[in-house]
């Protein structure tokens, strides 16, 4: 537990160096999270050893930086046009080296991973501004309900919510997450509006909705991808982040929430009244 906690403070101010300079040059933004999802993609990879194929590695490199990247222009689409055209190009001249399941698998998951940074891109990239207010909604609820759920399990979990695929994972952990996920998203709220901006007033209701959904799909997302584990008979995805295990071990959750989010933020709105502090 206590490497646990030493890599997350670590993370931590990571993301907060990333908020201040991000301020100051937003593309900053995307070109963390592009990088970030090259690693999550490779690591995916690895699940099948798939990392091993040059073909595959280069595209993969290739789509997982150029989509997040993308995602802030008005060709968001092309990368993933010419990645799916690739890959099925893959099926017929790589068919004695790969089988249709491994392409397919490793194309699956890496156009899901990928199309959910992207929206984290496009999230902070066309909001018009307060853009690490979007980065910290977009990550801390379900970063928020996995570690609420990991402290509260360890400590009270009585009850096991998915033993033969999670046995960790309990009730009491799933609940806390609940709390974490909600007191989270609200409190991020109130922090960038009365300490960080000061002009803007947030709307608490979507917080609420996003806070609640963020925590119950982190788990769905924790359990969908430690099947792909369990089934690809590996522990972890990597080892990047000692007592976490790789970086798709973390982001697992966020995966099924920034989409989310994104949406409630371009349907909803996150920002409901910009104070004019001028005198």
């Amino acid at each position: 537990m206590k490497t646990r906690i030493i890599t997350a403070i670590i993370g931590i101010i990571f993301v907060v160096l990333l908020m201040i300079f991000g301020e100051m040059l937003p593309i900053l933004f995307a070109v963390a999270v592009a990088i970030v999802n090259a690693i999550i993609c490779m690591e995916f990879l690895t699940a099948k050893k798939l990392q091993k194929n040059p073909p595959v590695a280069i595209l993969t490199l290739i789509f997982s930086v150029a989509m997040p990247l993308a995602a802030c222009t008005s060709l968001w689409y092309i990368p993933i046009y010419v990645y799916s055209f690739v890959s099925f190009l893959f099926m017929i001249f790589l068919r004695e080296k790969l089988s249709v399941s491994e392409i397919t698998f490793g194309y699956t998951g890496v156009t899901v991973i990928s199309l959910a940074m992207s929206a984290i891109s496009r999230l902070i990239c066309c909001s018009g501004g307060w853009n690490s207010f979007y980065l910290v909604m977009a990550v801390v609820s379900p970063w928020l309900a996995d570690s609420t759920a990991y402290f509260v399990g360890s400590f009270m979990g009585k009850h096991k919510l998915c033993p033969k695929i999670s046995p960790n994972k309990t009730v009491e952990g799933a609940l806390g997450g609940i709390v974490g996920s909600v007191v989270g998203a609200m409190l991020a709220g109130l922090i960038f509006q009365f300490l960080v901006y000061r002009n803007v007033q947030f709307n608490y209701l979507a917080l609420l909705v996003i806070g609640v959904y963020c925590s119950v799909v982190s788990i769905l997302g924790d359990l969908v991808f430690s099947v792909i584990k369990r089934d690809c008979g590996i522990k972890d995805y990597g080892s990047i982040m000692p007592g976490h295990g790789g970086l798709l071990d973390r982001f697992d959750s966020v995966i099924f929430c920034a989409p989310f989010v994104f949406f409630i933020s371009e349907t909803w709105g996150l920002v409901i009244n910009v104070i004019n502090c001028t005198v």
